[in-house]
């Protein structure tokens, strides 16, 4: 942890933490994902690393962005963008979103999905939980399962 402050806590689920954070030594804003090792299974952790593996060469302006991820004895640690919410919050506090939004969220989604396709990779979670709100309207696709 050498190179980030946490700053506070901003989700947690099954998989463990994620919190904002900064780069040390810059302004840099990062989500940090803090993954238990602790309770898994060989095999959940060889499709973790798999996972890392595959974030590591991702680059679309819908995807997020792994910028690091590292191991402790305790925890992985997986560092990306830091995005502003989820579609899930929006869609549970104003219970729906106007038309021209659906279509601009539709579209990033397709051409997010047609990335990851054409580079032979499935999302395999699809739910408004892993579409992330980015700066200026934009979304990022998240969590690969």
């Amino acid at each position: 942890m050498e190179k980030y402050h946490v700053l506070e806590m901003i989700g947690e689920g099954s998989f463990g933490r994620v919190y904002k954070g900064r780069k040390k030594y810059t302004a840099q804003v990062v989500a940090l994902k803090f993954i238990p090792k602790l309770g898994r299974s060989e095999k959940e952790l060889r499709n973790l690393q798999r996972e890392i593996e595959i974030m590591r060469g991702l680059r679309h302006p819908n995807i997020v962005h792994m910028l690091d991820s590292f191991e402790t004895d305790k925890e992985v640690v997986v560092v990306t963008d830091y995005a502003e919410g989820e579609l899930f919050q929006i869609l549970e506090d104003d219970g729906k979103l106007p038309e021209d939004q659906v279509q601009a969220i539709a579209a990033q989604l397709v051409s997010a999905l047609y990335y990851l396709h054409s580079h032979r990779i499935l999302h395999r979670d699809m739910k408004p939980q892993n579409i992330l709100l980015a700066k200026g309207g934009g979304i990022k696709l998240c969590d690969f399962g």
